[in-house]
């Protein structure tokens, strides 16, 4: 008894070890056992994926969330590519994440692997996998809003969608038509998703949808987000309600309306097509092309049509963004050329109080042979003349009275001036928010150089622009900006039948060309304030500049719209890559 009553106590202990210890691992086995007769893990494991990761891409099958019709032989070929701590990783960040909205599962899988790889060659694996991989607000909250407002919810890597269309909506599928109804929303916090945004600004009125752009490269928000409403009302409320507004303490929104960007800005167009050749070429290649800009130059030979770019003018922003992406990636080539491709700038429009007080006449395409003196002959049989500024083929004319300028606009635009049609408007006073950048110094030079500082194209403020117009810094006036050449004149820019849009011209060999004098071209150009953009090193600071730059933020060669940025303010209204998607 005494022998048996010994060895009682020894064998216990262990089987009670091995009931506490050994829970998992039996439990593990089991799985594995099982696991063991899927089809779908046997062929997991034929195709040399590790069976630490099999396994937890058969418990992310089991729980539903994503199928393996969803892991195609891509997905598992770069999965395979991971060390297997990273591909497990990946996996456990969806399972957590439950893949909430998102509908294309295969494409965002391959995606996130993509993406994952690039954050860590940039911040390394153990910094990566210490956080999350994929953000969102807490699905029980996201769910109860879908639930309550009957609307959709689609994620992608770069951009998480909300609505579009809502429930009970009539008119056209695409959406609500023409503009003034989307707000731009700037300066979101990184860490705030739908569930803050969405119960915030419905109290405007009914939500067409939410487009929040994400960060592939962090995961978060980038701090912006475009928000559609079904009536125009209820977005200019939303502006005027919530510009300013504390989201959280500290953290103040920008809202303002927006305007969908419809104008793409091409460089590098044979000089010998006219404006009806170009258009027609551009039409075979790219759907919703309505209209193009032209600038021709007044005493150029005939060879010469235009000035080697012009601005393309589309439906709406889609096909615009669209036909961008495929000149980007060389799947279209009109004239059989690399062409540059980039969004043209809108600048600020004066109000209309503004411009009913406008005295300045803006005169474009005129000949060299055209001077201050023979200008002030013509226009001076309307009304008396302050002063003319004739800068190359452009001038102003500054009438001491509105109505001899109003006379002279309906008389002399699209009229014969020695040989040439000219075209005239109302120079466009620039707001204060425009002339405070234009300080800068615009030595901008090389191919693509967007001609630099501030919203001016062509030098910016004081000192000299570039060798091609040597002394185009005059005072405290800027002779760039605008679509075209010319622009900013003292307070002034120009009306050019639509409003500015940056860039400057010229032959490359004599300075190139850029669409944004405001944030740089394609190729360069310094951005708001700073030293003005140059060639292909892009020139000192500004936002967006040029190749490389040696300014706080050197360019990052994406461009983007720009029209509601924030001048100085990390959120920008850029397309999001497509190939992030």
């Amino acid at each position: 008894m005494a022998d048996v009553e010994m060895e009682q106590p020894k064998v216990e202990p262990k089987e009670e070890a091995v009931e506490q210890n050994g829970n998992v691992n039996k439990e593990e086995a089991k799985t594995t056992s099982e696991y063991e007769e899927n089809e779908t893990y046997k062929k997991l494991i034929s195709q040399q994926m590790k069976k630490s990761v099999a396994e937890s891409l058969m418990k992310l099958f089991d729980s539903g969330y994503m199928t393996a019709d969803d892991v195609d032989e891509r997905a598992v070929e770069m999965m395979n590519s991971f060390p297997e701590d990273q591909a497990r990783y990946i996996v456990e960040q969806l399972r957590e994440s439950r893949l909430f909205g998102v509908q294309n599962k295969a494409q965002y899988l391959m995606s996130l692997m993509r993406n994952f790889r690039d954050r860590v060659r940039n911040q390394g694996a153990q910094s990566v996998m210490a956080g999350k991989l994929i953000t969102g607000p807490d699905p029980e909250k996201m769910a109860e809003i879908l639930k309550r407002t009957g609307y959709s919810l689609e994620i992608t890597v770069g951009q998480r969608k909300y609505g579009g269309p809502c429930p009970d909506w009539e008119g056209p599928p695409t959406g609500p038509a023409g503009q003034g109804h989307e707000v731009y929303v700037g300066h979101i916090p990184h860490e705030l998703f739908e569930d803050s945004i969405v119960p915030l600004f419905e109290q405007c009125g009914k939500i067409w949808d939410l487009r929040l752009m994400m960060d592939p490269m962090s995961g978060k928000n980038r701090g912006y987000a475009f928000l559609t409403f079904c009536e125009k009302a209820s977005a200019a409320e939303a502006a005027k309600k919530y510009d300013g507004h504390e989201i959280l303490p500290g953290k103040a929104l920008k809202v303002n309306v927006s305007v969908a960007n419809t104008r793409l800005f091409l460089g590098n167009i044979p000089k010998s097509k006219t404006k009806d050749e170009i258009l027609e070429e551009l039409k075979k290649h790219a759907e919703g092309v309505t209209d193009v800009i032209v600038y021709t130059i007044p005493d150029a030979t005939e060879r010469h049509k235009n000035r080697g770019f012009c601005f393309v003018d589309f439906a709406d922003h889609k096909t615009a963004s669209d036909a961008k992406r495929k000149i980007q990636q060389h799947k279209i080539r009109p004239f059989n050329s690399e062409l540059v491709v980039d969004w043209a700038e809108q600048q600020d429009e004066p109000d209309e109080e503004t411009m009913n007080k406008v005295k300045v006449l803006y005169v474009r395409n005129l000949k060299e042979c055209v001077t201050e003196e023979k200008l002030k002959e013509i226009f001076g049989t309307f009304g008396e003349i302050e002063r003319i500024k004739k800068i190359k083929d452009y001038a102003f004319v500054h009438f001491k009275e509105r109505d001899p300028c109003l006379k002279a606009l309906e008389e002399w635009n699209g009229k014969d001036l020695e040989g040439v049609n000219i075209d005239c408007s109302l120079a466009k006073p620039q707001t204060e928010k425009k002339k405070k950048p234009m300080r800068g110094r615009g030595m901008g030079m090389g191919m693509g150089m967007g001609y630099g500082g501030g919203p001016g194209g062509f030098g910016g403020g004081r000192g000299r622009a570039n060798n091609m117009y040597p002394n185009m810094g005059f005072d405290d006036y800027s002779y760039g900006g605008g679509y075209g050449m010319g622009g900013g004149y003292g307070d002034y820019g120009y009306g050019m039948g639509g409003g500015g849009y940056g860039g400057g011209y010229g032959d490359f060999q004599n300075g190139g060309y850029g669409p944004q004098g405001g944030f740089g071209g394609p190729f360069g150009g310094g951005g708001f304030g700073g030293r003005g953009g140059g060639g292909f090193r892009g020139g000192r600071g500004g936002n967006r500049g040029g190749f490389a730059g040696r300014g706080k933020r050197p360019g990052d060669r994406t461009g983007g719209p720009a029209s509601k940025r924030d001048n100085g303010a990390p959120d920008f209204s850029a397309d999001v890559n497509m190939s992030s998607f």
